[in-house]
């Protein structure tokens, strides 16, 4: 991809898979879909008679809601495929469990005023309640999400005929030149429009070719407690719109700022809709565009209407680049932040919101 050789990653862990499908669900299910890891709250609880790895919700449109759970195809997939997805079967089909799993969808769903306002512009209704008792009335579809799809997998599955239910293949792959895991392969559950996704043929023209979606990167999360764990240092904060996401992401740097001293970490704020700081990165280089350490080209930096000569080119360290898990929200009194800003890590760790900068 781009000149840059993957290779196919062994996961030996199943939460490992797990910890890449809560990361990137909206990739899997869509862009209006609520991702609820329930597992702890619903443990406790009588009447089901497994726990699923999480559930999701997708709201627009026709709505769905989906159990699901990860697999590792190195695991027997036969006999516990067949024995978990019953237990689901029989567990959300007494009406004491659809109680309890509205309550809870409802409590995370109103849980904060983002998620509540978002969800309400979504079923176009304040009526949350009513919608999620209508829609958990229905059946759900089992989702498998598994690192590889097996002739004994669909097998297994269609072992249970009753239920709706749909196989994701989810491959993670690592740059060759640097061992980082950064890009992810899989078939969404959602219709992309506009776009054609088949692997271009023969003939193909250079303008289909770019239509074809790329392989995005991997970007793990992390919360304010295990960031307790650095060093103390001087963290940048800059500014973006939300398609700078993309630039930080694929080149695993931000540009272009005009900066003389190097700070330890990286944090990146997102406009509207998300208007939060949610990604956070050790430093490890401030570069000129074009540098012999410099992920990005001079050629490919004049692309970009913010890159004038003298700015330069913040590099982050190979894997540090995570997604903050809860990441600090645009505050009252101050707003949205504009121009970069630096803080320390403790100040950055103890915010609340960004008036507390």
């Amino acid at each position: 991809m781009d000149g840059i050789k993957y290779r196919l990653c062994k996961i030996d862990k199943e939460e490992e898979l797990e910890q890449f499908v809560k990361n990137h669900y909206k990739d899997i299910f869509g862009e209006d879909s609520l991702y609820f890891d329930l597992k702890q709250k619903l443990i406790s609880k009588a009447g089901v008679g497994s726990i699923p790895d999480g559930y999701v919700i997708k709201f627009s449109g026709q709505p769905k809601w989906y159990v699901v759970e990860v697999e590792l195809s190195s695991h027997p997939l036969y006999d516990h495929i067949v024995t978990q997805l019953s237990r689901f079967i029989h567990g959300v089909s007494t009406d004491v469990t659809r109680r309890e799993l509205v309550e809870a969808f409802y409590d995370e769903t109103t849980s904060d005023i983002v998620t509540k306002a978002s969800v309400e512009k979504q079923i176009g209704s304040p009526e949350i309640y009513r919608f999620l008792s209508k829609l958990i009335s229905n059946s759900p579809i089992l989702a498998i999400l598994i690192n590889e799809k097996t002739r004994i997998l669909e097998e297994a599955c269609n072992s249970l005929p009753l239920v709706d239910k749909q196989i994701v293949e989810f491959q993670i792959f690592e740059r060759m030149d640097v061992g980082i895991r950064n890009a992810y392969l899989f078939e969404p559950l959602y219709e992309i429009k506009g776009i054609e996704r088949e692997v271009p043929k023969r003939g193909t023209s250079k303008e289909q070719i770019e239509e074809i979606p790329r392989i995005r990167p991997l970007v793990l999360s992390i919360t304010k407690s295990e960031l307790k764990t650095l060093r103390e240092g001087i963290v940048l904060i800059a500014p973006s719109k939300p398609d700078g996401v993309d630039f930080l992401i694929e080149y695993n740097a931000w540009g272009f700022i005009r900066i003389k001293r190097k700070p330890d970490y990286f944090a990146l704020y997102v406009s509207s809709p998300e208007s939060k700081i949610s990604y956070f990165g050790e430093v490890e280089d401030i570069v000129i565009p074009g540098a012999s350490n410099s992920p990005i080209s001079k050629e490919e930096a004049r692309k970009y209407e913010t890159f004038k000569e003298g700015k330069k080119v913040v590099v982050l360290k190979p894997n540090s680049l995570k997604k903050l898990e809860k990441g600090i929200p645009m505050g009252v009194r101050r707003g949205k932040l504009q121009g970069i800003k630096f803080v320390t890590l403790t100040q950055f760790i103890n915010a609340e919101t960004i008036d507390d900068f």
